[in-house]
């Protein structure tokens, strides 16, 4: 069954706020609304599952009123992706900041690991990310925009420890960032609270695989 696009008015578009005032119309807490439904239900069943019908539904509202606040369910799933990478992003540069400036550029890249693999496992994130090569181009490109500026974080990082000395020569940093983003991100396909890691306890093996390296000089195939 068809659902009745409405026409937007003009009065659907949010009032500029006057500078200097943090204010949340009806609008913006509507749609606000809608990703924390879509992203709930993509934690549940997946991207392929989640319709506009299910959305309106969990968000209490007609099916045909999603689109006074977005023109397709791909862009809602966008809206879902791109929250989930800001707020990561908020989560990261805050552990940076709390390391402080004059710490050294591994102790900032161990709390920027914590943080994102705590900000993963609160929100599942891995489960989202199925849903980004199943979007179409034009909204996959700006997504993947996005991501880029957030593993740009962890970029600047390798690069600082490397411009100090910190790092043996040899390695590809773009590998070696995207092998670890990967690995925590996933951690949460596998991870048990009830086991005997912590996620921080996690991300810590994780740096001290970095810091030393697993296999000892000379004792493997490799040259």
């Amino acid at each position: 069954m068809k659902i009745d696009r409405p026409v937007r008015s003009e009065r659907a578009t949010p009032p500029v706020d006057e500078p200097g005032k943090d204010k949340q119309t009806k609008a913006d807490k509507t749609r606000a609304r809608l990703i924390q439904v879509a992203k709930r239900l993509i934690q549940e069943d997946g991207s392929d599952r989640v319709t506009l019908r299910r959305i309106a539904a969990g968000a209490k509202m007609e099916a045909g009123s999603i689109y006074y606040h977005f023109d397709s369910r791909d862009e809602i799933i966008r809206a879902v992706l791109e929250s989930g990478v800001g707020d990561a992003r908020k989560a990261v540069m805050q552990a940076i900041d709390e390391a402080g400036p004059a710490s050294s550029p591994l102790d900032r890249l161990r709390a920027a690991l914590r943080a994102h693999l705590a900000y993963t496992l609160q929100e599942h994130f891995s489960s989202r990310l199925k849903a980004i090569r199943r979007l179409p181009k034009r909204l996959r490109d700006h997504h993947m925009k996005q991501e880029r500026e957030y593993a740009a974080i962890f970029a600047d990082l390798l690069a600082e420890a490397h411009k100090k000395g910190l790092l043996r020569s040899g390695f590809n940093l773009s590998v070696v960032r995207m092998l670890t983003m990967g690995a925590l991100t996933w951690v949460a396909e596998w991870y048990s609270p009830d086991g005997p890691l912590s996620p921080d306890d996690v991300a810590d093996e994780l740096m001290r695989l970095l810091a030393g390296g697993l296999i000892k000089p000379g004792a493997g195939p490799m040259k």
